[in-house]
């Protein structure tokens, strides 16, 4: 079976691809139809990358920095659909378990050296050697390199949706030069075939990038699309910089001094409306709030405790205060208009609120008054108010409840560490939007930061939604997926968010997307 650039899962909607977010400017400006080379932007965001290591990062703040330096064999277009980027064709074996892709001739790393076959074998072993999402690559059986472009990568059993797994931006899976990928997690130099290259990274609040000057565009585009397309960086050097405090987002873009700033309050953007210097944005939804259970430290280990805490939770408040009323109720870890959406939503126990059901399953669990902690970071307002508001609602049972507050590095550190915490108020930016094939850590068993127990019942859902050939089959594996998260209250779903970005209107042809692109933009 070969699949062209151009034709790549054009019917994605059979492979379990989410629905898109909404993104839309809330008021116009006059663009210039012609891009203009030069200047300088500054990104302000709410919270630090934890890495510039690409098979290391996980989060949403790393893909706002690396994706505009890395690039990956096949990336994602604009609804989240698998995309090829430095492949320029890929021939897939009947039985899905040979992946033959052919690269792009011609494309160098910003040392100048040329990406070959070599590069791209040597970086997908190390991807599966160090990083956290390391089970993508699991099923791989061989890597070969027949010639300096090709690559065939053959899998030890029939997976018709491999490519639906490799396609994600979180801890992308991107070519690295191969004399690197000997080095273990954030030993790596910086060095990839992106628009822009790496100049300097304080280590915590400030990063910059250059345009890389021999940046070859892929020419079978006309524009960007999504993580791939045709991308160009119009700007000299964009600098990404860390303002934890929502007020200093805004008063630095009110001065100029920020071009763009991501998570401003929705009060705040309201009030910047009237500003004919700004454009704001507003996108609901972009993320998902959840609360990933420990199910090793007592007393979430105990499935009764955790249901307890499922059945206080009242949803609605939680979102409505840590959102300012930017969201939406949905049960599902998937949006709304995705294909995998359960026609049985209704079934899932969410937003009950149920005090007296609450304390029943307590007295049933033999609960013994141990604390509960949940972990959570000040860098993303909302998470940590959506922390405060569930510890509220969690003491209401007679369960004392301590809230673990760090900034976005020091909360993802500690996350791995089952013994540190029960609960993690956090968000999923990217997994609803790509859909089920994305929540593989959730039942892989292996390597995750909360679901520390296996499921015999989660690993054969998994097991079917990888194999399933048809699109009713993998919707019926996903649903058991879903309502087994449900029903262990392994992960609890909080609800869809939304965030208002605001730019200087200076800023031409900027679109909000999963990251804050600042390749095809330019400054007028």
């Amino acid at each position: 079976m070969r699949i062209s650039r151009r034709d790549l899962f054009k019917g994605a909607a059979t492979m379990g691809l989410a629905g898109q977010f909404s993104a839309h400017p809330l008021k116009l400006f006059a663009q210039t139809t012609t891009p203009t080379r030069g200047g300088s932007a500054v990104v302000a965001m709410n919270a630090a990358t934890e890495t510039i290591d690409p098979h290391f990062s996980r989060s949403q703040a790393a893909r706002n920095i690396l994706m505009h330096i890395y690039e990956t064999l096949v990336t994602i277009d604009e609804s989240g659909a698998p995309k090829l980027q430095l492949a320029e064709k890929l021939d897939v074996s009947d039985d899905f378990r040979v992946y033959t892709f052919t690269l792009r001739q011609g494309v160098t790393f910003h040392n100048g050296k040329e990406m070959t076959s070599e590069d791209v074998k040597r970086s997908l072993e190390r991807y599966a050697r160090i990083s956290p999402e390391k089970v993508r690559l699991e099923p791989v059986e061989s890597i070969d390199t027949p010639d300096a472009y090709t690559v065939v990568v053959t899998l030890n059993k029939s997976i018709p949706s491999w490519i639906e797994l490799i396609k994600s931006p979180a801890s992308p899976i991107t070519i690295i030069p191969a004399e690197e990928c000997d080095k273990g997690p954030n030993e790596i130099q910086p060095i990839a075939t992106g628009p822009f290259e790496f100049v300097d990274w304080d280590g915590v609040t400030r990063l910059r990038i250059k345009r890389y000057e021999d940046y070859r565009p892929d020419e079978t585009h006309q524009d960007r699309d999504g993580y791939g397309g045709r991308r160009v960086a119009y700007l000299d050097e964009v600098t990404f910089t860390v303002v934890s405090e929502a007020s200093s987002r805004v008063s630095g873009i009110q001065s100029g001094q920020i071009t763009i700033a991501d998570d401003i309050p929705v009060p705040a953007a309201r009030r910047l409306e009237s500003d004919p210097m700004l454009a704001i944005y507003d996108r609901l939804p972009v993320s998902i709030n959840l609360v990933p259970m420990n199910v090793q430290r007592a007393p979430t280990d105990n499935v009764l405790v955790r249901k307890a805490i499922q059945q206080v939770l009242n949803t609605e408040e939680i979102m409505g205060i840590a959102t300012d009323g930017l969201f939406n109720l949905n049960p599902s870890f998937v949006y709304p208009d995705s294909e995998f959406y359960p026609g049985n939503v209704d079934q899932l126990v969410y937003n009950v609120s149920d005090t007296d059901r609450a304390k029943a399953l307590l007295q049933e669990a033999n609960y013994q008054g141990e604390e509960v902690v949940i972990l959570t970071s000040s860098d993303i307002v909302s998470l940590q108010e959506a922390a405060v508001v569930m510890s509220e609602q969690i003491k209401s049972i007679g369960i004392p409840v301590r809230v673990q507050v760090l900034d976005w590095p020091g909360a993802n550190a500690m996350r791995a560490d089952p013994t540190a915490y029960n609960m993690f108020s956090t968000a999923y930016a990217i997994q609803p939007m790509l859909g089920p094939f994305q929540y593989q850590r959730l039942v892989s068993g292996d390597g995750n930061w909360f679901f520390y127990e296996e499921d015999n019942e989660m690993e054969s859902a998994w097991e079917e939604l990888l194999a399933a050939p048809s699109p009713e089959e993998r919707r019926a594996a996903w649903d058991k997926i879903e309502f087994r998260l449900n029903d262990q209250a392994y992960l609890l779903k909080l609800g869809d968010r939304g965030i208002k970005q605001v730019a200087q209107a200076r800023l031409q042809n900027f679109q909000p997307y999963d990251a804050i692109r600042m390749w095809n933009v330019w400054i007028s």
